[in-house]
């Protein structure tokens, strides 16, 4: 497969496990008759989130035998596909009626591309330990704490937004971030680890 291939297989795996998640949380939301509380439900969350984003990656690395190169270039296919579908969302706040200060719309932009920023770091580095697990020497250990971390950085977001963090504040936005770029920090370290 082509270097677009992997990115355009990237962006559609990314888009068919937004559309899993979306119809499960549909389905779940009609047939529960408890409510969740909200920490179980972010955790369910985030472990299906996983299962069909590192999961469908997963596969699409063992199918296609695809090359470490091969998986962070799917990952970076996710990561744009992921902007792409989010930047919109961020462009309407300027299309809004009501003036913003200069100042306050420079920060909503600061925080909207550091998101991302880290967002996309997550996107390669738990595809690249996904792919150690299925194509290189990292076994089930990898290919697990892929989806394990995957899961809580997913859980930690779905929380919040139960929560309805203000993700505008710096104190909440900066602790949100630090965490997950320790997760992405960890998920790195493994890989070194697992790559021997």
């Amino acid at each position: 497969m082509t270097i677009w291939g992997w990115f355009l297989l990237g962006a559609g795996t990314w888009v068919l496990a937004v559309v899993l998640k979306v119809l499960a949380d549909v389905v779940v939301q009609r047939t529960m008759t408890v409510a969740l509380k909200d920490g179980v439900a972010a955790l369910l969350s985030g472990l299906w989130s996983s299962v069909c984003e590192i999961g469908l990656s997963a596969f699409a690395f063992w199918y296609w035998s695809a090359s470490f190169a091969d998986a962070l270039v799917m990952a970076l296919g996710a990561g744009a596909a992921e902007f792409l579908i989010l930047l919109p969302a961020a462009l309407s706040t300027k299309l809004d009626k009501k003036k913003t200060a200069k100042a306050a719309e420079r920060a909503n932009w600061n925080a909207f591309f550091a998101e991302r920023t880290v967002a996309f770091a997550s996107h390669l580095a738990s595809r690249a330990l996904a792919w150690l697990g299925v194509g290189g020497p990292g076994g089930a250990a990898a290919l697990g704490s892929a989806f394990g971390l995957f899961a809580t950085t997913e859980a930690i977001q779905a929380y919040g937004q139960a929560k309805e963090w203000d993700w505008l504040n710096n104190r909440t936005l900066w602790t949100f971030l630090f965490f997950q770029m320790a997760i992405v920090l960890v998920e790195i370290v493994l890989i070194f680890m697992w790559w021997r």
